[in-house]
């Protein structure tokens, strides 16, 4: 499509509308106002709108919003606190291969229903907001291709809820932390493709709940998590199930 803006009268005053999907409309540059009054819609996709520069002000009272995607946006900057902060009823959010993307809001503290948080594909994103300790709910949280990012903000060791922890093709990750301990519900740790990796922390031996670790495409932990004779084999031989191997292997 080559519109301009998304015509407010298709869902002007729609009580009744649960799902909206826009896709591959590269000339759009901007959402219309009238999504602030679609009180019922639970999910938002955006994909292919590689000229919208940033979500509108609008979003914020989207109340009952539960998944929100945002892919393939090249022109988003940054996710704005004011639009994030009012989602009160999201729990799924993705952003995924937005190359444009510097910086997550703090408003990201506010989604206290999020519980999925994927984040991947975005290059010029430097760090992820460290005020996330309001994330009650959070249970699961990927990090792929980010290539900048370099170490986990402090403010994760707070979720105690979060399950399943994944980190991949993160070169500029130099270090885990040893507040990895805090996450007491963890139960899956993926480690992959994070070649500057040199060893792990001894907080993983103290994750007594984690179930299944994967360790992929990181020379260093790979030798030094070798069953029996490794470094750091003690830290994670309490693991019911490990997963340590090449990419190369498997060719």
């Amino acid at each position: 499509m080559s519109c301009l803006c998304l015509p407010g009268e298709l869902i002007r005053n729609n009580q009744l509308l649960k799902s909206v999907r826009i896709h591959s409309c590269p000339k759009l540059h901007s959402l219309t106002s009238e999504f602030g009054g679609l009180n019922s819609l639970t999910l938002l996709s955006i994909r292919w709108c590689e000229d919208l520069p940033l979500l509108s002000k609008e979003l914020e009272n989207l109340v009952a919003l539960e998944v929100l995607e945002i892919s393939d946006c090249h022109s988003v900057t940054a996710l704005p606190g004011n639009v994030m902060e009012g989602l009160k009823s999201l729990q799924d959010l993705s952003i995924e291969n937005c190359s444009g993307l510097a910086s997550v809001s703090f408003g990201l503290q506010q989604l206290s229903a999020l519980k999925h948080l994927t984040i991947m594909y975005c290059p010029s994103l430097a760090a992820l907001p460290d005020h996330v300790e309001n994330l009650p709910s959070l249970v699961s949280l990927a990090i792929i291709s980010c290539p900048m990012i370099e170490f986990l903000p402090e403010g994760i060791k707070h979720v105690t809820t979060l399950r399943s922890l994944e980190i991949r093709s993160c070169p500029g990750l130099k270090d885990l932390p040893e507040w990895l301990d805090s996450l007491t519900s963890l139960r899956a740790f993926a480690i992959s493709d994070c070649r500057n990796l040199k060893s792990l922390p001894v907080a993983v031996r103290r994750l007594t709940k984690l179930q299944h670790l994967t360790i992929q495409d990181c020379p260093d932990l790979q030798r030094r998590c070798q069953q029996d004779r490794g470094e750091d084999w003690w830290k994670i031989a309490h693991i019911p199930r490990r997963h340590i191997f090449s990419s190369e292997s498997l060719n």
